[in-house]
């Protein structure tokens, strides 16, 4: 049975991700038609007349609709249960105890207060604390009291609290008797034992019946009728024109005004998600091959898109502000994890897909590129402490700018600027910093290495680079000046300064295994050992300390960014001293296999620095002569060579950073070797 290339089952690895994500995405977009018009109030109307060719309802606005809703809370009347018990337990004891108090005296004045009791209950009687409940942010005339099932409505002018009805039945009772009498039958009956509430406040009667009147609200205010005109080209939009305009939008793309083929609208969708996965494909596989060579990157990638545009479209559907998803984390996740060109890239296809289905989409588009390029530009830092928090203040600062352009462009008012809409960006921003946290998940996931990681391994006390160190001092020393070389590179051409100098640290750690059999550790000047070794045994073991790093790197868990470095920083290249000896002893072989490091050559542009540095730094420690003119020829010569030979040919520097790294490294040996400008006599 044949065996399958482990390159071809990752390709159907990545075709089938790619698949997945397209089948994902479609499902995901609305199954609807599109409204392809853009308008502002104010500006003129480009396009051709619009006919409505279905009758539709004239939705109100999100004003109109608070507006409405408050008008209810202002005036909707609470509601109050009634007990009845109350009022006969309270009569029972009052006539009980006055004819036990009282006597045969004053039958008269005891059915006058017995009466003004019956009538202080009739009117209700509340609790004082119920009162600010009935006035809270209105002016209430009228509650509803539950009495036997049915509704009553009461004055509030006419109900007592118990202080009241005590200040209500003497006064009237002092009226309507003699002061000798009033005082005699006062002085033995309290009656502020008898006064108790018969009504309280029933808050979920209440905000139930609120809540009714608030979901009856009509979200319409009239009708347009099929056949009537709703803009004509070159007439000025007003405000009018934007409530049937919204009106007519929305109907359309709830499929009233949809009269073509579902099929063809899907397919529309289908070849919309293929066009822009398969230039994603094309992208990576021509300019970023590091990424595209990895299954897991491909993974991640395609992941973060499909919830992105998952998620915006469940804001669409929903109604929910579509600035409350987060979009601008994923190119923070894709610029800690690959090149800042990559996350612009990749955000601009979730643009792209979500565009055509936001609403206000020039608006959506603009905002959303304003705020995610910055988070791109602010975040390949962001390991410092404090820069999070203001990368995260810079975000919300481009949110509001572009914002408040795009509101000025629209009606040139100040005023028309929603504050929630502000809000909105704040909490989008604040989505954005707890989203943040996840990246360290995903490194640990899909085996990435961020930035915070490339502090802890440039850490020189960790166990491998202190090994190094002890075991092969020289290479040790020899490794820190690489890492300083390329830094300096990296900077000035503006590629990952941590990312190289990391790579650069632990490229040489193959090393540890043997470290006397290379010049830089070997302790007696002129005495090597490979003298008594023959070329082809000297060159399988300087050669070997390339698999032995990678070996050490994967023992000691080493990301595989920086295992590239170990692999790549001798490309295919030769052990041309010990391939020179051979041939002096073999003239006549062919066969200089032995002598070739596995390779692969750099792909990238860090791995082609660090690759440079390397070889340049080694070499200019066997310079005889240090001039500028020395440094000068040896860094030509070398760069020039790995060039002929094809080396750099799977990076991506460009020949202006070509020519800038040679002006560095040599400028950088002067400063270490402090050569001397010769002056003429």
């Amino acid at each position: 049975m044949a065996t399958i290339d482990k390159n071809t089952i990752k390709t159907w690895k990545k075709i089938a991700l790619f698949i997945g994500a397209s089948v994902l995405l479609v499902l995901s977009l609305p199954h609807n038609s599109a409204f392809h018009y853009e308008f502002q109030k104010g500006k003129q109307w480009m396009s051709e007349d619009i006919v409505s060719p279905f009758d539709f309802p004239i939705y109100k606005t999100a004003e109109e609709l608070s507006a409405d809703r408050n008008k209810i809370i202002q005036s909707y009347k609470p509601y109050f249960q009634y007990y009845a018990s109350v009022e006969q337990q309270q009569l029972s004891a009052f006539s009980a105890n006055i004819e036990t108090q009282i006597g045969e005296k004053y039958n008269h004045e005891k059915n006058i207060l017995l009466n003004l009791l019956i009538g202080v209950y009739q009117r209700y009687i509340l609790q004082k604390n119920d009162i600010p409940q009935i006035f809270a942010n209105r002016q209430q005339l009228i509650i509803s009291v539950i009495k036997n099932n049915i509704y009553e409505d009461y004055p509030v002018s006419e109900l007592f609290t118990p202080d009241d009805a005590y200040k209500y039945i003497s006064s009237e009772f002092g009226k309507k008797t003699s002061a000798d009498a009033a005082q005699y039958i006062f002085s033995r009956i309290d009656m502020r034992n008898y006064l108790h509430t018969n009504i309280s406040f029933d808050e979920a009667v209440t905000n139930k019946i609120k809540d009714q009147l608030i979901e009856n609200i009509s979200v319409t205010k009239g009708i347009v009728q099929s056949g009537t005109k709703l803009i004509a080209k070159g007439e000025t939009i007003s405000s009018k024109n934007i409530e049937i305009l919204e009106s007519f939008k929305k109907e359309y793309m709830n499929g009233e005004g949809f009269f073509g083929s579902f099929w063809l609208v899907l397919l529309g969708q289908i070849l919309l998600v293929a066009i822009c996965l398969f230039q994603l494909y094309l992208m990576l596989r021509w300019y970023q091959p590091e990424i595209f060579n990895r299954v897991q990157n491909i993974a991640f990638i395609l992941l973060l898109i499909v919830v992105a545009v998952f998620g915006s479209m469940q804001a669409v559907k929903s109604g929910v502000n579509i600035y409350l998803v987060p979009l601008t984390v994923v190119p923070i996740y894709i610029g800690t994890f690959f090149r800042s060109r990559t996350a612009i890239f990749i955000f601009l296809t979730i643009i792209v897909l979500v565009f055509a289905y936001s609403p206000n989409s020039f608006e959506f588009a603009f905002i959303s590129l304003a705020a995610g390029i910055i988070s791109v530009s602010q975040f390949r830092t962001w390991y410092r402490r404090g820069r999070l928090f203001i990368a995260i203040g810079l975000i919300f600062l481009f949110y509001v700018l572009s914002y408040i352009t795009v509101c000025l462009m629209k009606d040139g008012l100040f005023e028309n600027i929603d504050l929630k809409t502000l809000l909105i960006f704040a909490a989008n921003a604040i989505f954005v910093l707890f989203g943040c946290q996840l990246i360290y998940v995903f490194e640990k996931i899909f085996g990435f290495l961020s930035n915070s990681t490339l502090m802890e391994l440039s850490d020189t006390n960790r166990i491998l680079l202190r090994q190094l160190a002890e075991k092969a001092p020289g290479t040790f020393q020899h490794s820190m000046q690489v890492a300083n070389l390329a830094e300096e590179v990296m900077r000035q051409i503006n590629g990952e300064t941590l990312l190289v100098r990391v790579g650069a640290l632990y490229h040489d750690i193959g090393k540890i295994m043997h470290p006397e059999y290379f010049i830089e550790n070997q302790q007696i000047a002129g005495l090597s050992i490979h003298e008594n070794l023959s070329p082809e045994e000297s060159a399988k073991i300087i050669i070997k300390h390339v698999e032995d790093g990678v070996a050490l790197a994967k023992k000691y868990n080493l990301p595989n960014k920086i295992i590239d470095f170990i692999k790549t920083h001798h490309a295919k290249s030769k052990t041309r001293y010990f391939l020179s000896k051979y041939k002096e002893q073999h003239p006549d072989a062919s066969d200089f296999s032995a002598f070739l490091y596995p390779g692969p050559n750099p792909y990238y542009k860090e791995l082609a620095v660090l690759m440079m540095a390397d070889s340049i730094e080694a070499a200019s420690r066997s310079l005889q002569t240090i001039t500028s003119e020395t440094i000068s020829d040896l860094v030509e010569r070398i760069i020039n060579y790995q060039i002929s030979n094809g080396y750099l040919n799977d990076s991506d520097l460009t020949f202006n950073e070509l020519v800038l790294a040679k002006e560095i490294f040599k400028s950088k040996l002067k400063n270490i070797y402090h050569a001397r400008i010769e002056y003429p006599k």
